[in-house]
């Protein structure tokens, strides 16, 4: 994103009402990214690690001494996105169904939750088609001590039960605002008040009925009405507990306060 295209998103951000953002890395070049926005940027903050996407492009490992270095920035408040995705990746080009990179993307994942355990940071999890898989390794790797969230969740009731018990919370995105064709309203209802955040993904997935074909996090609100309206829930009540579960899972965050409506 283009410094002028950046200043722009975050005006529109600060008009829709949101005082806070977190930013997520990718890997060390985005999340260096994200870092030296946030210090230019009172209401950003950023989280740092590599992308399942990107695992492959570490066959040694994890760079941790490199995510390490930007996550001592006081900015920093998450080692994020991090996890598994073995759904086929036509972005990259790549079968997720070959068990070695299924391998590499579960080293690279626990080398990342070992990081998150010392320093004592929270992640914001990608899990994407390896949900059983995902939360076996939380658990495995006492990462509930920390805590997080499933970034852009998708999953199924069992599934939020399963995060649960290891500590985890839900980010919901955009896709809150398409048509349910499949029982997904039902998830959505089913995770608990303490346990959802909002999220936009931005620019990845735009709400449905946006007239751009990106996502920009003025759209929180967007999606944030759409999440109330499926739950039944107040609007203006549903930013305020959200805020208040952000603050919670994000504790660096210190400056702000979160969109309350």
């Amino acid at each position: 994103m283009a410094d002028d295209e950046l200043e722009a998103a975050l005006d529109a951000a600060s008009d829709a009402g949101l005082q806070v953002i977190v930013t997520v890395g990718m890997d060390v070049a985005m999340s260096a990214r994200g870092v030296t926005v946030s210090e230019s940027a009172d209401m950003v903050f950023a989280a740092v690690g590599v992308h399942p996407w990107m695992a492959q492009d570490h066959p040694d490992g994890a760079p941790v001494d490199e995510i390490e270095t930007l996550a001592m920035n006081d900015k920093v408040v998450a080692l994020g996105e991090i996890g598994l995705d073995f759904v086929d990746n036509s972005w990259r080009g790549i079968s997720y169904r070959d068990d070695e990179l299924r391998r590499h993307q579960e080293i690279v994942f626990r080398e990342q939750l070992r990081l998150a355990r010392r320093l004592g940071l929270p992640v914001i999890l990608h899990s994407r088609g390896a949900h059983g898989a995902t939360t076996r390794i939380l658990e495995e790797e006492g990462a509930g001590a920390v805590g997080g969230c499933v970034q852009f969740f998708e999953g199924t009731v069992e599934d939020v039960r399963a995060y649960l018990s290891l500590n985890f919370g839900f980010s919901l995105g955009s896709s809150v605002t398409y048509p349910d064709t499949g029982g997904w309203y039902d998830v959505v209802r089913a995770i608990p008040a303490s346990a959802l955040l909002l999220e936009t993904d931005a620019p990845w997935l735009p709400f449905c009925g946006n007239p751009s074909d990106r996502g920009s996090p003025a759209d929180l609100v967007v999606i944030g009405d759409a999440v109330a309206e499926v739950r039944g829930e107040d609007p203006a009540a549903l930013f305020a507990y959200t805020a208040r579960n952000a603050r919670r899972v994000f504790p660096g965050v210190r400056t702000g306060t979160w969109p309350a409506g």
